[in-house]
């Protein structure tokens, strides 16, 4: 599980991630990355040195719950893992998103899928 600080939990966050925020996308996940602009968006108090990560997997990846959830436990590992060791920048709102092929994948080719997307959106250090 992500530590608190770095959870994006409201859906209004998660809307201006997906609205002012770019793309990169991988064999198994896509990434929206907002780099964070306080003066944008004054009322939510936004500060520019803060990380804010989601992983998302909707219904068009893998209908049945069990087999989201799972994919979602696993990306969040290898983000937890980046974030332990402070591979990741500061400064931007992120959503990782599952795509319809990953079901099926070992934790091995999600791991090596995500922190490739994260390098080609350049928020790995």
């Amino acid at each position: 599980m992500l530590p608190k600080e770095y959870r994006l939990k409201k859906k209004t966050d998660i809307d201006i991630v997906f609205a002012h925020g770019r793309g990169v996308h991988g064999n198994l996940v896509g990434i929206k990355v907002w780099h964070i602009v306080p003066d944008q968006f004054p009322k939510r108090g936004y500060e520019k040195n803060q990380l804010r990560i989601a992983v998302v997997v909707g219904k068009k990846a893998e209908k049945r719950a069990v087999y989201r959830n799972r994919i979602k436990r696993q990306i969040r590992e290898v983000l937890r893992l980046l974030l332990q060791k402070n591979k990741i920048r500061h400064g931007s709102m992120v959503v990782v998103f599952a795509k319809p092929g990953i079901i099926g994948s070992t934790y091995e080719e999600i791991s090596a899928d995500v922190i490739d997307t994260l390098s080609r959106a350049k928020i790995l250090l």
